[in-house]
């Protein structure tokens, strides 16, 4: 008679990744604000755990530029600047159209259905719940261009740029409506995709990211959790 075998354990997340991915949650949301001085005990008491994997978890974030670490002091989140803003969306103009165009050119018809929807997403100002389910939209509605654009490491860059504006989006958001403007260009995209036309689509992109850019620096201006310095 054979021995039956040991089931196999299921294992979730550890300790320190479910530390970071709270922590990191609310850096990019601002439910940790820019500028704001943490300390390894207060975020372990609040997170129910040791001070062990919290500690593991911020140095993660400090490596990623979410956090500065202070020696015998705790750890701040990392501050925004408008230097911070411009240097990001210098690389998004760049980047970005040349990734929708050589999207327009090889988008499948699912594919565009499927940005579609995600540029229909709307929210309603001064709801949690609501902004962070449109935030997520509108960067998988740009993650899906870049990745159609069938360059990974292109991709990969629009990616790592997406994930450094995303603090920037939840600011602007408490600021300004900004509904109307993501849907119609979201919208214009998709129709130079269904179209493919490489060229529209590049100009639409360039312009969108412009308008995103010049709507943020105007609005953060009203915003406590931006350092006006250059």
């Amino acid at each position: 008679m054979t021995a039956a075998k040991p089931a196999k354990l299921e294992r979730g997340p550890s300790l320190t990744e479910q530390a970071y991915t709270v922590l990191r949650r609310r850096i990019i949301t601002c439910a940790l604000e820019p500028g704001a001085e943490v300390s390894e005990l207060d975020l372990a008491d609040n997170l129910g755990m040791s001070k062990t994997p919290v500690r593991e978890a911020l140095a993660r974030l400090a490596l990623e530029g979410y956090v500065d670490t202070y020696p015998r002091r705790g750890y701040r989140v990392r501050s925004i600047t408008f230097r911070d803003v411009n240097d990001v969306f210098d690389v998004r103009v760049l980047l970005e159209p040349a990734a929708a165009a050589l999207a327009a050119a090889r988008m499948s018809p699912a594919t565009i259905d499927g940005i579609e929807r995600l540029a229909q997403v709307s929210y309603a100002p001064g709801e949690g719940e609501s902004v962070e389910s449109f935030v997520a939209a509108n960067r998988e509605y740009h993650t899906a261009i870049a990745a159609a654009s069938g360059n990974p490491r292109l991709a990969a860059l629009v990616v790592a740029y997406l994930d450094e504006s995303e603090r920037f989006f939840y600011i602007g958001a408490r600021h300004r409506d900004v509904n109307f403007e993501t849907n119609h260009d979201h919208t214009a995209l998709v129709d130079a995709f269904r179209r493919k036309d490489p060229p529209a689509a590049q100009r639409i992109m360039a312009s969108h990211i412009e308008h995103t850019r010049s709507g943020l620096t105007a609005n953060i201006l009203n915003s406590e959790l931006v350092e006006i310095n250059i």
